[in-house]
Formats: structure tokens, C-alpha cells, sequence
């Protein structure tokens, strides 16, 4: 993203799609698409969220898709806005769900959907679960079947954390079945 860095006062005169300052400056720079810095989250694929949905304004497809990978690195790939916003390899389950949460109480979307491989049963119907559980209806969660990924699987091992984030990024791509939580009946 190209980008200029400029004196408040200068920042009126040009024609920015987006202009990032802080509140004390705000009033110098006059109206437009003003973000400001006290916005930025310490998550990065939050503030590319931020600046995304700042740029793109009211987009027809603003739906937040998360792909999940599951096994002994966990592949997350998360796209808002049809742009990429994160792409990482996470250790736990935990980690998964964590992260999971960041994203979605972070964005402003109309849908939100978690798609998590089937390649790894027990673990994928595990973070379903606990995404579910944060989450109830308000996400979406499908198992997505990982058959035909092996041109991203057959990579060398030394690069296994880039190949978990291109397994995710293909699962996140992919329509899945609908997960359905286990019902529980209490006698």
C-alpha cells in the first residue's frame, strides 16, 4: 500500500482515500475518511481490517472468512473485505481459538465464517466446539474437506510452517458442510 507521510496542515489539501492522524490533529486536516491512530489495535490483522473497511467503506461482500488447519501446526489464514489479513501458524488449540476471537469481535462484518479442515477429525470437531461455544450463531462453522490440497502438502518439510498457512488459505477458499454441535439432553 503506497502511502504518504505529511504535515496535518498538508494533509487538507490532498486527495486521500485515507487519512490516519491523531485526535489532537484531527481538527487541521478538515473532513474526509479519517482514521485515527488511538484505533489501531495491537493486533496487526486488525489494523489491516481497520484500514480496509476505511478504505472500501459500505462493500457489498463484507464478510470476515477464517480457514483453520488442524494438526500438530495449526495453518489460520483470515480474509476480510476478499483481502487477506492474517496468515500465521499456531501451536494450540487454544492458541486457535484465541486468535479466532480477536478476529471476530475486532471486525465489522455481516457474516462471519470459521472453515476448518477435516483432515484432522477429532481436533477440527474440538475447535468447532469451542468456537461454537464463544460463539453460538453469530459464526458460521464448516468442515471443509481437504482432499486435493497435496500439491500445498507435497512441500518440503524445512518450509512446513508456510505449507500450514497455504492449507489454511485453501481451506478458508473452500465451501464445507455446516458444523453441527453435539445436543446434550439432561435427564
Amino acid at each position: 500500500m503506497q502511502f504518504d507521510s505529511v504535515l496535518p496542515e498538508e494533509a487538507a489539501d490532498l486527495n486521500s482515500q485515507l487519512v490516519i492522524t491523531t485526535r489532537e490533529e484531527k481538527n487541521l486536516i478538515g473532513d474526509g475518511n479519517i482514521l485515527l491512530d488511538s484505533e489501531l489495535d495491537d493486533e496487526p490483522a486488525l489494523i489491516k481490517a481497520k484500514i480496509l473497511r476505511s478504505l472500501m467503506g459500505m462493500y457489498q461482500d463484507d464478510q470476515l472468512v477464517i480457514g483453520i488447519d488442524p494438526g500438530s501446526r495449526i495453518g489460520v489464514a483470515a480474509f476480510y473485505l476478499q483481502k487477506e489479513i492474517e496468515s500465521q501458524v499456531v501451536t494450540s488449540v487454544q492458541g486457535v481459538v484465541d486468535l479466532v476471537t480477536v478476529l471476530v469481535k475486532g471486525t465489522r462484518s455481516s457474516r462471519k465464517l470459521v472453515r476448518i479442515g477435516d483432515g484432522n477429525p477429532a481436533m477440527a470437531r474440538s475447535i468447532a466446539n469451542k468456537i461454537y461455544s464463544r460463539f453460538k450463531d453469530k459464526v458460521t462453522i464448516e468442515f471443509v474437506n481437504e482432499h486435493g490440497t497435496s500439491a500445498v502438502r507435497s512441500m518440503d518439510s524445512n518450509r512446513r510452517g508456510i505449507r500450514d498457512r497455504l492449507s489454511a488459505r485453501a481451506i478458508a477458499l473452500r465451501k464445507g458442510r455446516l458444523f453441527r454441535p453435539a445436543i446434550r439432553i439432561d435427564k
